[in-house]
């Protein structure tokens, strides 16, 4: 018989037994179970945990000052990832995404950065994956996929700096760019852009319909 995961198991726990876990698992002096138990006979209406305050938590037993403290914070959480969070700007054209790398301007090195983007074109994540000298660095498409596929992107936007100020594309960033575009493609993943960003502005490869 396969062994059930510790996620799949606690599914069918109560409140109690999870918050149990979260404060008492591997304690020498209170099983799990025993807290648990204290919290079920405190708690006729265990979502009224939402409104008590850490002095009424510590008259609990086997709740002290510390545990007090830990489910305050967990409460906290719960807050926060409950919270309704701002829907993500979605990009439409080559200078939202230049808001995302407006900071390659500076450094005095090559560095290539990728913005990875879901179906509706928000953005999920953006990368620092390669850094190189004055005179280029090199990208490996492997891995700028491979993260694509970790955040389930369906659309990446790259960007990568030169420091001479210059805004043209070289030989070999058009060559790259060919070829990150058709080993997308393999993925169902579009290359919506490459920018080439300086002091001056930035370079879009996709408004100059090289994309």
């Amino acid at each position: 018989m396969e062994k059930q995961s510790f996620f799949e198991a606690s599914r069918h726990w109560s409140q109690a037994k999870l918050l149990s876990y979260i404060l008492n698992a591997g304690a020498r002096f209170q099983g799990v179970d025993e807290l648990e138990s204290s919290l079920n006979e405190y708690f006729l209406d265990f979502n009224r945990i939402l409104q008590i305050d850490e002095d009424a938590l510590r008259e609990i037993k086997g709740i002290g000052p510390t545990k007090a403290k830990q489910i305050m914070a967990v409460l906290a959480l719960h807050q926060a990832w409950s919270a309704p969070r701002p829907l993500k700007e979605v990009i439409r054209k080559s200078a939202d995404a230049y808001q995302h790398f407006k900071s390659l301007e500076f450094p005095s090195h090559e560095e290539f950065h990728v913005l990875y983007l879901n179906r509706a074109h928000a953005p999920l994540a953006r990368h620092q994956l390669f850094k190189g000298g004055l005179t280029g660095t090199v990208t490996d498409v492997r891995l700028i996929l491979k993260r694509a596929l970790h955040w389930n992107a369906t659309a990446i936007i790259v960007a990568h700096n030169h420091p001479s100020g210059s805004l043209q594309p070289s030989e070999n960033d058009k060559r790259m760019t060919r070829k990150l575009s058709a080993a997308a493609d393999t993925l169902d993943i579009k290359l919506l852009d490459h920018l080439i960003v300086a002091g001056s502005g930035y370079f879009s490869f996709s408004d100059q319909g090289l994309l």
